[in-house]
């Protein structure tokens, strides 16, 4: 294992640990059931804090080729209709602060299977779609959308500039904090954009995730965690400039950027007043953190605790949502197929498979008919409200653990 001894962001050896989940595997390697008996790759997770620039990113170097390659990539983007409609909303808000630039060209980086990207074509944009999955690329294709099958940083960017040309507009919405080298990841947007493009990004709002003390977002596809403070000096250091901020509740709060060059034409949005507010949280101090990783503690021995209770009382304990942070909380919990007998999700590609390390089968929402006494986790607790009106509809006996 490989330690990054210096800041993604400002390089400085200035690098202290903030939180410490212990050994973990990939969060999306949903595995077949086939492959139960064999060994996930494990890493300490650990996050660290730069003191030299307040940037927030994971302590252990893992291979990117074994986290989205190694077994298919089991998440989607058009999964459900709430992930559709943000999609469709995401086109539609970008669109309107454009306000019909004359921009033809859109690449789309970690794409997934397509889905926004196959919106842009619909609009008659000339369209690129890039995936690190091949998995992924296949569904891609199907779409009949050009696209590349590989990991984007700067070196990769001038295949796809040789190839495709200059972009008016570069999104990457989750993957942009999945980078192993955020500045080369900037360098290869800077070397594809056009002079007045837009490079739009989109992530889990890491401040909003911490001040609700959730944790589960940490997780080692997850490298970068951005703060206001620490999206606007990466973007600085690699000549970038932010001209709009937006948040919205996806993932249960992201933040979504919209950047340019710093010589375009753009008119720069400073942010000051976002960032004192931001500050106010505790996000930006090490001594914040210390009461954090108290709090994931006792909130862990409370809910093994409700768990032993249900177990005890003969119910079927079964977890909600087979998301990738789903595994981080498992993995932290010590929730394994002996304390959780199954998880429910409506992804085709993750049902009849098993969770990373933790080995519990993934099954269809419908199992859960088939029980008298049944106590459920919502893993996917973003949509927590969503699923409780669903499951209830499905059985009305379940009773709900919070996590």
């Amino acid at each position: 294992m490989r330690k990054r001894l210096k800041c993604l962001c400002c390089k400085k050896k200035k690098l202290v640990k903030i939180i410490d989940l212990g050994l973990h595997s990939f969060a999306d390697r949903f595995v077949k059931i086939k492959d139960a008996k064999k060994n996930d790759p494990q890493y300490p997770l650990v996050v660290d804090y730069c003191k030299n620039c307040s940037f927030i990113q994971l302590r252990y170097i893992t291979d990117p080729n074994k986290r989205y390659s190694e077994v298919d990539y089991s998440y989607t983007s058009s999964n459900s209709s709430y992930s559709r409609n943000h999609w469709n909303k995401f086109y539609k808000d970008v669109s309107k602060f454009l306000n019909n630039k004359s921009y033809k060209k859109v690449i789309e980086i970690g794409a997934n299977d397509g889905y926004l990207t196959k919106i842009y074509k619909n609009k008659k944009y000339n369209v690129v779609a890039v995936d690190a999955s091949r998995f992924m690329t296949q569904l891609i294709k199907k779409k009949k959308i050009k696209y590349e099958n590989l990991i984007f940083n700067y070196f990769n960017s001038k295949k796809i500039k040789k190839k495709y040309g200059n972009q008016d507009i570069i999104i990457a919405n989750n993957v942009f904090n999945h980078s192993d080298q955020p500045s080369s990841f900037l360098k290869g947007v800077k070397n594809i954009i056009s002079k007045n493009g837009v490079f739009v990004f989109e992530q889990p709002y890491f401040t909003k995730s911490i001040d609700q003390r959730k944790f589960d977002q940490i997780y080692h596809e997850h490298v970068s965690y951005f703060t206001l403070k620490n999206i606007k000096n990466l973007l600085y250091l690699n000549g970038f400039k932010i001209i709009k901020v937006e948040f919205n509740n996806y993932h249960g709060g992201s933040i979504r950027t919209y950047a340019s060059l710093i010589n375009s034409d753009f008119k720069k949005n400073n942010l000051k007043y976002n960032i004192k507010n931001e500050n106010k949280t505790g996000v930006n101090r090490i001594s914040f953190y210390k009461k954090f990783n108290n709090f994931i503690r006792a909130k862990k021995i409370k809910t093994l605790k409700k768990v032993k209770k249900y177990k005890l009382k003969n119910y079927t304990i079964s977890g909600v949502g087979a998301a990738a942070k789903a595994n981080t909380l498992l993995t932290f919990y010590g929730l394994d197929s002996k304390k959780i007998d199954f998880i429910t999700d409506g992804s085709k590609f993750k049902i009849n498979k098993l969770t990373p390390k933790t080995r519990i089968k993934i099954l269809s929402d419908n199992e859960l008919k088939k029980y008298d006494k049944i106590a459920c986790i919502i893993l996917a607790w973003n949509i927590s409200n969503l699923l409780k009106i669903k499951l209830k509809k499905i059985n009305k006996n379940i009773k709900f653990i919070n996590s």
